[in-house]
């Protein structure tokens, strides 16, 4: 045994801890990373042990930045090291975590003369409980579940070849069909304020992301309205409080830990809206939906009265407004999310504004102008593509 996996997993922490940006800590205050240690054992003095990590941005081909490559010791007995994908023997092994598909790793096992070992997982830290992880035996067609088991016994002989070296072991972790997080439901409906949208599942876990979707289209095209993280309620609501008139269709996007998509049922809400309020009718937005450039068009003479402010009163304002040079017209432009964070502001000495609003993330937005003294001019909404 040497101390080149120390070494390694001390480098492996380090860049853990740099692409998570807030590595967790142990116990003793050291930093942790989602990884299984395997130990091969011939007697007290005599092991190797290697570690496989789990980052989402690693692939499973070898990596000179992450990963670690197996080094032999000198007349040692025994030797163990698992395989990246492009057949790279590692100490450090650095995979991402698998989708739908399992992830197979290969593991080669090595020994100087025929005798018994043990291979012993020493640790298994921070793995989604969702993932089953397997040690797969095909000399022996056996198998040893290494989240309930620590230890699995077996012997080399070195006059068969099929019982020792790269096609004996592999480590098989794949998401367990019960475990995994299942819709229940999914309904939408109008209420007071918007349209209702609510679902439950099962199994959820604090990584899974839930984003509500909206399409206006027939189906067509859906955009994003909002996202939540999933906090182990099962039972989670959203109120889409700018519905468009027509047909809106809803969906939910659900993304897992492993970063595997899936979707619900659409569900349709026909919002009939007819009436118009004037702080809505003072803004005009072409073209709604656009994933390019938005033109706004303020109609002052339908802007909203300031609160305690006549109807005669802000009649004359308007008035005098209209007669004042353009010059003299100031406005404060925000474009805002449906949390209310503005993303995007402007001013416009003019009636009418433009913005290219491709760089945007597709969802509804609102808009919102300011005139002279803070004075609210009006607001609406528009959809980017």
């Amino acid at each position: 045994m040497t101390n080149r996996i120390l070494s390694a997993l001390f480098i492996l922490t380090a860049c853990a801890a740099t692409a998570w940006g807030s590595p967790r800590v142990s116990n003793n205050s050291g930093m942790q990373i989602p990884l299984i240690r395997l130990k091969l054992v011939l007697d007290e003095t005599n092991y190797d042990d290697i570690a496989i990590g789990f980052l989402s941005t690693a692939t499973s081909q070898y990596n000179n930045q992450l990963d670690s490559k197996y080094m032999p010791g000198i007349d040692a007995p025994e030797g163990l090291f698992s395989f990246s994908s492009d057949n790279v023997p590692l100490s450090v092994n650095l995979v991402p975590l698998p989708g739908a598909g399992p992830l197979v790793i290969r593991l080669d096992v090595e020994a100087q003369n025929s005798c018994s070992f043990t291979l012993e997982r020493t640790e298994l830290d921070s793995i989604p409980q969702v993932y089953d992880i397997w040690l797969m035996d095909k000399y022996t067609k056996d198998s040893l579940n290494l989240r309930t088991n620590a230890t699995y016994a077996f012997k080399v002989n070195k006059k068969d070849t099929a019982s020792f070296g790269g096609n004996r072991f592999t480590v098989v972790i794949r998401q367990s069909q019960a475990l995994m997080t299942h819709l229940l439901g999914f309904s939408a409906k109008k209420g007071n304020t918007g349209n209702e949208l609510a679902w439950t599942t099962e199994n959820e876990q604090s990584s899974t992301l839930f984003g509500v979707e909206r399409s206006i289209d027939g189906g067509t095209t859906f955009f994003m309205l909002d996202s939540l993280l999933s906090n182990g309620s099962g039972s989670y609501s959203y109120t889409d409080k700018s519905p468009m008139s027509g047909d809106n269709i809803y969906r939910l996007k659900m993304q897992d830990v492993n970063g595997a998509i899936t979707y619900s049922n659409t569900v349709a809400v026909d919002s009939q809206i007819t009436a118009v309020t004037a702080e809505s009718n003072s803004l005009n937005i072409y073209p709604n939906p656009s994933n390019g450039v938005i033109n706004l068009a303020i109609n002052a003479a339908n802007s909203t009265p300031s609160p305690g402010t006549s109807l005669q009163t802000n009649a004359m304002e308007q008035s005098f407004a209209a007669l004042k040079p353009a010059i003299d017209v100031n406005y404060a432009i925000e474009i805002m999310n449906m949390k209310g964070a503005v993303v995007r502001s402007g001013t416009s000495s003019s009636a009418t504004w433009q913005y290219n609003v491709s760089s945007l993330p597709p969802g509804t937005y609102i808009v919102q102008v300011m005139g002279s003294g803070n004075k609210p001019v009006g607001k609406s909404t528009f959809v980017k593509l």
